[in-house]
C-alpha cells in the first residue's frame, strides 16, 4: 500500500527546551530537581545549548523539513524585570539557522516550565501575573521574525492536572479549585497571547488529545465526563469564552486560534469512579506496551483528528511517538500512525503537518533518561548517533510518500 503526502505537509521532530538544553537554572523544575521533590536531574540534558548547531545540522542532514521546540521563558527572562540578550540572541541564531537550511520552525512559548520568581509570586494562579506573561510574549515577538507557527501553551491540561491537582509534577498543588482557577488564567494567557501575536504569525495552541472511551458500556457516562474536562472544555472555551469546570462555568474572555496542535500516544479507557478511592478506573488501551507503560492504538490518531476538526482551524500533529528500545518497533509506529494521519486527510481533516516526538533522546521529566523516544540517540560525550528510524523518517520526509506491507493494518 502507497501513500502520497502533498508537497507542502510538514514532516518535522519535536523538542522542548528543558528536556534537551541543560542547565535551565532559573525555572521553577530546577529548583524541584535541587531540592529533592523530584527523582531526576536534568541536569546538562542532552546538551543543546551548546551543541544547537550540530543538531540543526542533522535535522537537514536526515531530511525534515520542520522543527518544534520551545522558548525557555526563564532564560530570557531569569529574574523579574532583567532581561537576557544573550539567551534572546541564541534563540535568534537558532530560528536563522532552521530558516536557512529550509526547515520550517514552530515555537512554543510555554512548555511545562516557568521561571522560579514568576512562581513564586503564584504563577497563573493568580490572574494578575498575567502581566508577567504578557511582557515576555511582547519580548518574544521580536524574536520571532521569520517564524510562521507560534503555539502558546503545550498541553495546558497536563500541566494542570500533573501540577495543580494531583499533584505529581510542579508546583506540587493538590487543590481541584486552584486546578480549574490555574485552567481558567492560561486561557486568559492564551487571547493576550493571541491578541500580541496576531497577523504577524500563526498563533495556535498544543493540546493533548488521547482516545478517550469507555471500559465498559456500564462507564459511558464517565468516560464522556472526563473526555470533557481533559479534552474538549478547554478547546471550547479558547473560542467561546466560557469555560465548564466542575465547579461552574467560568467567563474567561472569548478568543480564538489559527491552528491546533494535537499531540497524541495512546488510548485511555476509563471505568467507574473506585467507591474507596472516590477515583474513576483508568486503563491503557491498544496492543504491547512501551516504556512508559502506555499501549499502542494508531487509529485513536485518526479520531481524535476527526474530533478535533469540529473547530474548523487547521490540524498540525505536534506530538506523536513512542519510548521504546526497539528500533523496529518505533518505524512501525511512524508508519501505522501516518497511515491513520492519511486516513485523517483522505476524509477530508485539514491536517498540515506531523512532528515525531523526539528528535533525540531526552530528560523525560519524572521519568529522567530511561525512556528513549528518540529518532537519534544520545551517546558518551552527547554524541548524536542516529538510529535506523531517523533515516526511515528522512526518506519519507523526503520522498513524501509511505509505503506500508502491513496486511494486518486494524480496522478502526
Amino acid at each position: 500500500m502507497k501513500i502520497k503526502f502533498s508537497d507542502n505537509f510538514l514532516f518535522g521532530t519535536a523538542t522542548a527546551a528543558h528536556q534537551i538544553e541543560g542547565d535551565n537554572k532559573w525555572n521553577d523544575w530546577w529548583y524541584y530537581e535541587q531540592v529533592g521533590k523530584l527523582p531526576y536531574k536534568s541536569g546538562k540534558a542532552c546538551n543543546h545549548w551548546e551543541l544547537y548547531r550540530d543538531d540543526i545540522e542533522l535535522m537537514a542532514e536526515l531530511g525534515y523539513n520542520a522543527y518544534r521546540f520551545s522558548i525557555e521563558w526563564s532564560r530570557i527572562f531569569p529574574e523579574e524585570g532583567k532581561f537576557n540578550e544573550e539567551a534572546f540572541n541564541r534563540y535568534r541564531e537558532i530560528i536563522e539557522l532552521l530558516l536557512e537550511k529550509g526547515i520550517t520552525p514552530s515555537v512554543t512559548l510555554h512548555h511545562f516550565t516557568s521561571p522560579l520568581w514568576f512562581m513564586r509570586k503564584g504563577g497563573f494562579a493568580k490572574e494578575e501575573n498575567l502581566k508577567y506573561w504578557e511582557q515576555y510574549v511582547d519580548k518574544a515577538a521580536d524574536l520571532l521574525k521569520g517564524v510562521k507557527l507560534v503555539a502558546t501553551f503545550n498541553e495546558p491540561m497536563v500541566y494542570v492536572m500533573m501540577g495543580y491537582l494531583t499533584a505529581y509534577w510542579p508546583p506540587f498543588w493538590g487543590d481541584a479549585e486552584k486546578a480549574f482557577t490555574v485552567e481558567a488564567n492560561i486561557l486568559r494567557a492564551h487571547r493576550i497571547a493571541h491578541e500580541l501575536l496576531s497577523g504577524k504569525f500563526e498563533v495556535g495552541i498544543v493540546k493533548s488529545l488521547p482516545l478517550i472511551r469507555p471500559l465498559s458500556p456500564a462507564s459511558a457516562e464517565v468516560a464522556r465526563e472526563v473526555d470533557n474536562l481533559q479534552n474538549w472544555y478547554f478547546l471550547d472555551a479558547v473560542f467561546s469564552g466560557e469555560l465548564k469546570t466542575p465547579f461552574g462555568t467560568v467567563r474567561t474572555g472569548e478568543g480564538d486560534a489559527d491552528f491546533i496542535g494535537v499531540n497524541y500516544y495512546t488510548l485511555h479507557l476509563i471505568g467507574n469512579v473506585d467507591p474507596v478511592e472516590g477515583l474513576y478506573r483508568y486503563d491503557f488501551g491498544g496492543y504491547g506496551r512501551t516504556q512508559m507503560g502506555w499501549k499502542i492504538c494508531p487509529e485513536g490518531i485518526y479520531a481524535v483528528l476527526k474530533e478535533a476538526s469540529r473547530y474548523e482551524r487547521p490540524i498540525y500533529v505536534t506530538e506523536n511517538g513512542i519510548a521504546t528500545l526497539n528500533d523496529a518497533e518505533r518505524i512501525d509506529f511512524i508508519a501505522r500512525h501516518l497511515y491513520h494521519v492519511a486516513r485523517a486527510l483522505r476524509d477530508g481533516v485539514d491536517v498540515r503537518g506531523y512532528f515525531y516526538w523526539s528528535l533525540m533522546d531526552n530528560y523525560e521529566w519524572d521519568k529522567g533518561f530511561e525512556p528513549k523516544f528518540g529518532l537519534v540517540e544520545v551517546g558518551a560525550n552527547f554524541r548524536r548517533i542516529p538510529r535506523e528510524s531517523a533515516r526511515f523518517y528522512g526518506t519519507v520526509t523526503r520522498e513524501r510518500r509511505l509505503e506500508l506491507n502491513h496486511g494486518e493494518e486494524p480496522t478502526p
